[in-house]
């Protein structure tokens, strides 16, 4: 148990006291049309909604899955996005029927909105990594208390990666699902991530839970991880707006 937050016995993160009241960076909203929207802020240092307040965390330089949230990149709580836990159905069957027995997840775009330039601090980041994690109860973990760990295949390079030289407020990226990239100003810098590149399907999760554990592993959190270095002191900083456009198709037993 880390003071603030912990895994309780079915491997969900708990927060509480002073670790609670850190403010929420994400939603997930209704969008006209065939299509979802899982939204989230992304700042890159340690950013605060008023005087005196908790605090948003700045990203970390590296991965841990056993400490507080943010360790693992995670500066949502509350804003997850489901996971395609099977293979995802590309043919028909040796009947010649397309069957579908669990839901079917798609990512249709990514959007990545610059709101404020990055400023690499303390540390000279050069940029930062954004992917998923899920988590572990403590039978999974093999350990006593529960853990973060990034979701796989492509362990923290699903969703996109950018470069300082990229991140200049007011540029906006559309990824499309074939991992085109479109905008305003210059992709360079701009990297479509595993999952954005290969059309619709996304890949089944390769991570092992046994025992099961459905609800974390149906679902992840954005973590963001900061390359080569840190956001903080004071010259360190940034903010972006994500955008998942995203849909389920097939039987909804979840």
């Amino acid at each position: 148990m880390v003071a603030g937050f912990w895994f309780n016995q079915d491997g969900l993160p708990i927060q509480y006291g002073v670790q609670k009241v850190i403010p929420e960076m994400g939603g997930d909203y209704q969008y006209l049309g065939p299509n979802r929207v899982f939204e989230q802020y992304i700042s890159l240092g340690a950013l605060s909604n008023g005087n005196g307040v908790v605090q948003v965390p700045a990203l970390p330089s590296s991965f841990s899955g056993t400490g507080f949230p943010i360790a693992a990149g995670i500066q949502s709580m509350t804003n997850q996005i489901p996971l395609q836990i099977t293979a995802p159905v590309t043919a028909a069957n040796s009947s010649g029927v397309l069957t579908y027995v669990n839901p079917q997840i798609y990512w249709a775009e990514v959007q990545v909105d610059c709101l404020v330039s990055a400023n690499a601090g303390t540390g000279a980041a050069t940029g930062i990594a954004v992917g998923l994690v899920t988590s572990e109860n403590a039978a999974q973990a093999g350990t006593s208390n529960g853990q973060f760990v990034q979701v796989t295949p492509n362990a923290g390079t699903q969703i996109v990666s950018l470069t300082n030289a990229a991140m200049v407020a007011g540029r906006t990226w559309h990824i499309a699902a074939d991992g085109t990239i479109t905008g305003n100003a210059s992709t360079t810098g701009v990297t479509a991530g595993n999952w954005i590149s290969n059309g619709f399907q996304l890949p089944a999760i390769t991570n092992t839970f046994s025992p099961a554990n459905p609800q974390p592993d149906n679902n992840a959190w954005v973590s963001s991880i900061a390359a080569g270095g840190t956001y903080t002191g004071s010259s360190g900083g940034g903010l972006l707006r994500l955008r998942i456009y995203y849909g389920v198709y097939g039987p909804i037993n979840d």
